[in-house]
Parts: structure tokens; C-alpha cells; sequence
């Protein structure tokens, strides 16, 4: 789990961050925010593999991450601050055994939500680094990580299948079909890629958003390719079977 999360700090550019900062402290720093992300990963699994979840085990996984926080160096006085977006986006997870599909609200809103676990790693780092916005401030960030969220998605959908996830792009393809889904994830990339040159513009002047940009770009087009070649993978029968398909049959 470790190696997983070190591969996601830096495709998600955390380790860049921590590169580029000057905090004190940086590998103790990293082996809390590991840490962190392990007992959010937890909380994760724990939700995909469980269809009758309980309060009480939840408590559980909140009492790990919370101590987590705390040894990042949050205060005990933000820590339900810091958390809304994790149990925001944890009441997604609960309402998908109520039949209430991610796909009934906007891309945008969802994958905001699900990159909750990123964003509060880079919190953290800039709450520690204040140098880091003469450089790109946390805003910068919004586009890359919503197109590295929905990149996630598409790689996934077939471990997906075996677990109660709400993958956006596995529920569109079972909700509305190949073509449609793949409609309804283009559409989303165009948007993002949009936003990036508008950001781009406004901002390569006075920061390094050009680095972020790029980035941005980059994942773009490779999320393009991977929507297409997992979809012509992905057969309606290993959609029927799917584990959350099955639960809502």
C-alpha cells in the first residue's frame, strides 16, 4: 500500500510540492501524509467491499484519520473543517445503496468531491509551506485534479467491477450505453481543457501555472485515449455482473 501511495504523491504532483517548498521537517512530513492517505484508503475499502455499512466501524476509520491529521499538524480546532470533503464525499459512497447514482448530478460537482483526499494532502503541504503560492497557489490546482480524478475512474473500471464504487465512468456506461457515456466523459474533458487555457492566460504572468498547465494537458489527452481503449474493452456482460450493478438489480 505504501509503494500505491508513494506512485499516486507523485502523479499527483504532492511530491513536487514538498520538492518545491521549504518546509522543515519534510520526510517526517511525507511519513504522516503516507500514513494519512493509508487510513483514508482504509475507509475506502472498507466502503467498497460492505454493502450494509455500520455507524460504529465508521467511527473507527474517522478516529485513524483523525489522529493522522492531527500528527500532520492540523489543528484538533480544523479537523471537522478539514474533513468535510472526506465525509462529503462519503455520503456519495452511502447513497449509492439508496440507488442514487453520482451521474444524476455534474461531473464538475462529483470529481470535486472525489479528489477530497488530494486536495487535503496539498492543504496540509501549504499550511506548512507558505512559499508555495508565490509559486501556484491551492486554485491552481482545480483542473488537474479533477482530470487526474476522472483518468482514475477510466483506468479502473475494470477493478470496479468487483467492488461498490461510485465510478462515474462505469455507472454512465451502465446508466446510458458506450456511446453516451463516453459523450458524457469528452464533454467533461473539453470543459476541463477549456478552463486550463483560461487559467493559463490569466495567470502565466504571475505565477508558475505554465508547470500546472502542462501537467493538465498532458492528462487530457491520456485520459482521451484510455476512455476509448477501456471502453472498447469493457464488455455488457462483465457490466451485468458487476458487483454494485447486481446490488441495484
Amino acid at each position: 500500500m505504501k509503494k500505491k501511495i508513494r506512485t499516486l504523491f507523485e502523479y499527483r504532483e504532492l511530491s513536487k510540492l514538498m520538492k518545491d517548498s521549504k518546509i522543515k521537517g519534510k520526510k517526517a512530513l511525507t511519513k504522516h501524509l503516507i500514513q494519512l492517505q493509508i487510513s483514508i484508503y482504509k475507509l475506502d475499502q472498507y466502503l467498497e467491499s460492505n454493502w450494509k455499512i455500520k455507524k460504529s466501524e465508521l467511527n473507527k476509520y474517522w478516529k485513524e484519520i483523525h489522529k493522522d491529521m492531527l500528527a500532520c499538524g492540523v489543528p484538533k480546532s480544523k479537523l471537522a473543517e478539514y474533513s468535510k470533503h472526506i465525509q462529503k464525499y462519503q455520503s456519495h459512497e452511502l447513497k449509492l445503496r439508496s440507488g442514487k447514482m453520482p451521474t444524476e448530478g455534474s461531473p464538475e460537482y462529483y470529481y470535486y468531491y472525489k479528489s477530497c483526499d488530494v486536495r487535503l494532502m496539498r492543504q496540509i503541504i501549504y499550511d506548512r509551506a507558505k512559499d508555495l503560492n508565490t509559486k501556484y497557489t491551492l486554485p491552481d490546482w482545480r483542473y488537474f485534479d479533477l482530470v487526474t480524478e476522472v483518468n482514475d475512474d477510466v483506468e479502473d473500471m475494470f477493478e470496479d467491477l468487483e467492488t461498490i464504487n461510485g465510478n462515474y465512468a462505469l455507472i454512465a456506461r451502465w446508466e446510458f450505453g458506450k456511446k453516451e457515456s463516453i459523450k458524457m466523459i469528452e464533454e467533461f474533458l473539453d470543459y476541463i481543457s477549456e478552463k486550463n487555457i483560461t487559467r493559463y492566460e490569466k495567470r502565466k504572468s504571475a505565477s508558475n501555472y505554465k508547470f500546472i498547465y502542462k501537467m493538465t494537458k498532458k492528462q487530457i489527452k491520456i485520459t482521451r485515449e484510455l476512455l476509448y481503449k477501456n471502453n472498447n474493452k469493457l464488455k455488457k456482460k462483465e457490466i451485468k455482473e458487476a458487483i454494485l450493478f447486481r446490488h441495484l438489480s
